[in-house]
Formats: structure tokens, sequence, C-alpha cells
């Protein structure tokens, strides 16, 4: 008999005799706030607060989720000592440990900034359209933007002004410091919200405007191949149907939109 279908067995008659819930380890970034990162050696941030939602739906698991380094959690998927790693885009082509995945439970939206100049609205090309603009970008954000945008940089056809930290560079949009950001949509707008509740942020121009989007990632949970094939969590299959199917429910309802817009 596969070794993986005499785990299921086990599991199935384990679940049949205890009836507790399942200890279960989810692993995610410590450090990407506002969506996923460590407080007081806790996991927190929006994305955090999705799946959470969606475990508490889930009687039949007691998920913990632990924050970690997102390199040594990568790792751990690709030596099969975990078994899933939230909050990660879909990598089925290039890290092939790295499989199956959820359903996306959000989307990274990257988009453009600005405050009054017409000109932005017929700027449609990321990045071609942005030629001799200085554009503002957190740093350490060095993927925001994609690797033209970075190539135009490298060859000063674009201009790039980095600050540490995202509070930082609202305010330099603010001062028009230069001619247009780029910021995941989440970010910004739990970030911008909040300097304008405190009054921190004022600004002659007005509000800050979208401009066009420059890409967008689905989020989700993916799953350690090895760890899987393995025998090491029996009851995969059954979790992520449950995960799926709560999931799902959650945005047919609004509720996952709710956690969303509330930070």
């Amino acid at each position: 008999m596969k070794s993986w279908l005499l785990s299921l067995f086990v599991f199935i008659f384990t679940c049949n005799v205890y009836a507790e819930p399942i200890k279960v380890e989810i692993l995610t970034d410590d450090a990407n706030p506002p969506f996923s990162y460590e407080e007081n050696k806790e996991a927190k941030g929006i994305y955090v607060n999705i799946i959470k939602a969606v475990f508490d739906k889930m009687p039949e698991y007691d998920v913990a989720i632990k924050p970690i380094p997102w390199q040594r959690g990568k790792k751990m998927m690709e030596d099969g000592k975990g078994f899933g790693l939230a909050t990660a885009y879909f990598h089925g082509h290039d890290w092939p440990y790295l499989y199956p995945y959820s359903l996306p439970f959000a989307s990274d939206i990257l988009n453009v900034y600005y405050l009054k100049d017409e000109s932005m609205k017929d700027r449609k090309v990321w990045p071609d359209d942005y030629k001799g603009l200085k554009i503002g970008r957190p740093m350490g954000y060095s993927g925001w933007g994609g690797p033209k945008f970075d190539e135009m940089v490298k060859n000063n056809t674009i201009t790039l002004d980095e600050a540490k930290g995202i509070t930082t560079q609202i305010m330099k949009l603010g001062g028009k410091r230069f001619d247009c950001m780029i910021m995941e949509q989440t970010t910004f707008n739990s970030e911008y919200h909040k300097l304008v509740k405190n009054g921190e942020y004022k600004s002659e121009w007005g509000e800050p405007k979208i401009g066009i989007q420059i890409s967008k990632n689905d989020v989700y949970i993916g799953y350690s191949k090895k760890a899987i094939e393995s025998g090491l969590y029996p009851f995969h299959m059954d979790f992520m149907q449950k995960f799926d199917s709560e999931l799902f429910k959650m945005i047919l309802s609004g509720e996952r939109d709710k956690i969303l817009n509330a930070n």
C-alpha cells in the first residue's frame, strides 16, 4: 500500500477515535507590513486577519500562524519541513517545491499615485510613458515597478527617489517632491488614511489621485509539495478543501472585503 494512502487511513482512524481539532501550523512573512508581520511574537496584518477568519470557520483544525523570515519559510517549504506558506504569489513555474496553492484570498495591486497634474491622464503605458520623470518608491521595495522600470532608472531615463518608510514617501508626495509615486494599493490606503486622520498629511495640491495600474498579483497559501508527498500531513486534502470552501463563501458574502476595508 502506498505510504500516503496508509497515512490517510491513519488520519481518518485518529479523527474518529479522538475527535480533537488537528493542530496545523501555517508560516507567514514576518516583515511585510501592513499585510503580514510580527508583533510581540505574534503574526499580525491585514492578510493574516483574513486567513485567521477562514481558520475560525474550520473547527476541525487548530491552526497556528507563525511569523518567520520569508527566505527561511521558502527553505522550509523546499525541504518539506512545513505545511503551508502565506502570503505567496503563484510561483508554480519557478518554485516547483511550492505546490499546490489555495484559492487567492487577496490581491496586491501596484498603482501610480500623483497630485494635481493633468498630463498623468495621458500616460497609459508603464514605464515607457514616464520617461524624464522623477518617481518615488519606498526604499526596500525593489520589485515595485518591474525590471524594465529598474533598467530605465539605471540608464537615467527615469529618476528614482527612494525614502525609508511608506509614511515618509506619502508625505513627500504631498509636498510634490517628485512627479508621481508607485505604491501598493492596500498599503497606500492604510497608511494615507492614518496620516489624514492624525492631521499629518496636508497638501496645497489636494488628495492624491490614482493613475494607471502597473500590476496585480493574487495572494495565496502555497503548500509544500515535498511535505505532502512524504505523508507528513495526511489531512492535507481535507484541510485545503475546507479552507478554499470557507474562503469562497466569505468572498461571496462580502466578509473578506470587510476585513480588507477595515484597515
